[in-house]
């Protein structure tokens, strides 16, 4: 496989799962999501965002000295240093639709959400760099369209202000960045090595499940079904 093939196969499998086709999301693009179930999805999903760091943290320290470990590196310090911490414009969001800080902190996230939060951890500390950099591309990758969906429909159907939308604004090209930087380092590594390549590919495609089975899951989806 070249590696134009093994790139379209990688999208192809994180594809497969594309959240914006969850029920959940396509009913916060078109407005029919209570306040209560935005309130139990910026509770829950702020857990994830904040651990975010800790599997580029996690990674990091797993890595020789090169440029895969300075990318990471650079992820880590725009989730944490540079600018406003990832995990403070997400409480933005939650206080801007009536949480407090201290009640988001302070709360528990579904099994669901716990459960990808642990599975992306496991991974950041065990698997191969290109298992990881597939499992994270799975991530990234989908974030920009997500984030451009959730503000417009922030915007347009819940009168949310542009603090309440920052953290969604700024991941509609933040992340085009990060997933192309995944993609290039997972490019050179299967590069140097193609029999990863497979492994790689069952990597993105087991994230990106993770991730619709943790919506599919959680309280906030759970809300919406029953509404």
């Amino acid at each position: 496989m070249n590696l134009r093939a093994f790139q379209a196969a990688l999208d192809e499998r994180v594809t497969r799962h594309d959240l914006l086709s969850h029920p959940f999301y396509q009913a916060w693009a078109e407005g029919k999501l209570s306040i209560d179930q935005l309130r139990a999805y910026a509770s829950e999903y702020f857990h994830h965002v904040a651990a975010v760091p800790t599997f580029l943290s996690a990674f990091h320290s797993r890595l020789a000295d090169g440029a895969l470990r300075r990318a990471v590196l650079s992820n880590l310090a725009e989730e944490e240093v540079e600018g406003r911490a990832h995990s403070d414009m997400w409480l933005d969001f939650a206080e801007g639709i009536g949480l407090s800080p201290e009640r988001v902190r302070n709360g528990q996230p579904s099994a669901p959400v716990r459960n990808l939060i642990a599975r992306f951890d496991r991974t950041a500390r065990e698997d191969s760099p290109a298992d990881v950099l597939a499992a994270f591309y799975a991530y990234e990758s989908q974030v920009p369209r997500i984030s451009g969906e959730g503000a417009r429909g922030l915007l347009r159907h819940y009168g949310a202000d542009s603090s309440t939308c920052g953290y969604f604004v700024l991941h509609t090209y933040a992340d085009i960045r990060h997933s192309q930087i995944w993609q290039e380092q997972l490019g050179r590594v299967v590069a140097r090595d193609r029999k990863l390549a497979d492994s790689a590919l069952a990597a993105a495609e087991r994230a990106a499940g993770w991730l619709w089975q943790a919506l599919d899951g959680s309280t906030a989806n759970r809300l919406c079904a029953a509404a």
